[in-house]
């Protein structure tokens, strides 16, 4: 396993990071003994770094795969809160400090930014976190994004961020204000300030399964991008990522592994039509047709944040 340092954060991380949201309660929906299973596996295989967030409700999981590993204190966590004022930022930290029974939290991140001025709106958050790392409680703070503008934002904000999340594939998908070149000019610009890189949707939610290995390619290939962010469900899917990252290729089995793996997103026929989904899908992926919600396959992500305001539990990943 390849390891690089994460930035002016001088984290070393591996290059293939474990995005913790597919074992979570958002996705498989995995027990936190399964799914524990799944990152111990990871971590035998020299992966040292998992993403999660407060918002995917799976710390429970990462707390008991982190206290079946010999290393744990090896493990890089980063994870992200929507936290706006000072008083949620510390709710959120001592929530993960609490959960994963760590006293430091080795990245803490903003989840979603949009651009400077969402994150000038969260700026009581941000001073908290920033006053954390000064005490030694937090070792990284950064933030996640789907939009190009939210890290121009961070390159522009006079605030000293160590990391950012970006959202970039070989096809762009997702990214919610421009093209993969562009989102690719200002990853670069963020990395020559110091900022660590680690990318997500790389597989663009699985829509990219059947070109997995050029996907993987691409991202792997821009050297301002340090790790990557990968949702993982299974030891086999383990491997074959791994694989993947140590020699540039998937073997066969792990080809028929990953093809087999296409996913959607599933609704519930007991669908009550409420409409929460719909507002909370960043992708207009998510309509309402004759009372009930449906899903535009080509514009969803499979991030399975909609399912979080469901009140019916109506909504999975499959």
């Amino acid at each position: 396993m390849e390891y690089r340092t994460l930035g002016k954060s001088g984290l070393s991380v591996s290059r293939l990071c474990f995005g913790t949201l597919t074992v979570g309660p958002l996705q498989a929906d995995l027990p936190p003994e399964q799914g524990a299973e799944v990152l111990s596996y990871a971590f035998e295989k020299g992966i040292n770094f998992l993403d999660t967030a407060q918002y995917y409700r799976n710390y429970p999981t990462i707390a008991l795969a982190l206290k079946q590993c010999r290393e744990r204190e090896k493990i890089i966590v980063s994870t992200k809160t929507y936290a706006y004022t000072r008083q949620l930022a510390e709710e959120a930290f001592e929530q993960a400090r609490r959960s994963l029974d760590r006293d430091v939290i080795d990245i803490f991140m903003l989840h979603e930014q949009e651009s400077i001025h969402t994150l000038r709106g969260h700026a009581e958050a941000l001073d908290f976190l920033f006053e954390q790392r000064e005490k030694g409680r937090i070792r990284a703070v950064g933030a996640s994004m789907h939009h190009i503008a939210a890290v121009e934002g961070v390159c522009s904000i006079l605030r000293d961020f160590d990391v950012i999340h970006p959202l970039y594939n070989l096809t762009g998908l997702g990214i919610a204000d421009g093209t993969r070149e562009q989102m690719g000019i200002a990853i670069e610009k963020a990395h020559a300030r110091g900022i660590g890189v680690f990318t997500m949707k790389a597989l663009g939610g699985g829509n990219l399964f059947a070109s997995a290995a050029d996907a993987f390619s691409f991202v792997l290939s821009d050297p301002n991008v340090d790790a990557v962010a990968v949702g993982m469900q299974s030891a086999d899917e383990v491997d074959a990522n791994i694989g993947f990252f140590e020699n540039g290729c998937f073997s066969k089995e792990a080809s028929q592994t990953l093809a087999g793996k296409k996913r959607r997103l599933f609704i519930e026929d007991y669908c009550s039509g409420c409409g929460r989904c719909v507002e909370r899908c960043g992708q207009n992926a998510l309509s309402l047709q004759n009372g009930a919600s449906v899903c535009d396959e080509d514009r969803c992500l499979l991030c399975g944040y909609c399912a979080a305001v469901c009140p019916d539990f109506a909504i999975k990943v499959l």
